[in-house]
């Protein structure tokens, strides 16, 4: 996103696929909590309301949630947006023809236009901190809202800063940023949902 906030930068490259391929392999043996935090966020999307749910997923990765919330939720659409081909081939290889693929990267300010909504849930998991900034995050927020049904939600994990250092309190929100970046988006009804070693999951409403 065009903006004057520095980039925080990374020391992986997800479009490549061997970073894919290590992290895809180390996420979930790293913190294998991460597994109740999906289902969690599965049945958060779930209990939304009646109907089947047309969701959007930003930086699926290797489709893990994805799975998770297929099985869980009755849905009518699901798309995937990420800007790593090699998590989009892993994505088709675990999910097959069940979703829609979207090439994109969020943190580029045009990026609602490759999605077709309105949206009853975005998703996002641990996907956030690639804007490189906590602060790009309302504007990121605002632009999901716009992508809403009434009574849409915004679900969101990531993780606290691991520590307190410049390069890491610049990149991940806290619990409390999270929730102000998403009350200032103009969310609702703003909760923490889950904690599990040091990774959270907040959603919000648009109402």
């Amino acid at each position: 996103m065009a903006d004057d906030v520095a980039d925080v930068p990374s020391s992986i490259d997800l479009r490549l696929a061997a970073d894919a391929a290590t992290w895809a392999d180390e996420a979930d043996r790293k913190r294998p909590w991460r597994r109740e935090l999906r289902q969690r966020i599965a049945e958060l999307a779930r209990d939304r309301g009646d109907g089947a749910l047309r969701i959007l997923e930003l930086g699926p990765g290797p489709g893990l949630l994805a799975e998770v919330v297929l099985a869980t939720c009755v849905v009518e659409r699901y798309t995937l947006l990420d800007f790593s081909p090699p998590f989009l081939a892993m994505c088709r290889e675990r999910l097959g023809r069940s979703v829609d693929y979207l090439e994109g990267d969020f943190t580029q300010p045009d990026w609602p236009s490759l999605v077709d909504g309105p949206f009853d849930a975005v998703l996002a998991m641990q996907s956030v901190h690639e804007l490189r900034h906590k602060r790009r995050a309302p504007a990121l927020y605002a632009q999901i809202h716009s992508l809403l049904g009434a009574g849409g939600m915004l679900i969101v994990c990531d993780h606290d800063p691991f520590d307190d250092t410049p390069r890491m309190t610049s990149l991940f929100a806290t619990e409390a940023e999270q929730h102000a970046a998403l009350a200032a988006a103009g969310f609702t009804d703003v909760a923490t949902e889950a904690r599990a070693h040091g990774l959270y999951v907040c959603a919000g409403r648009r109402t």
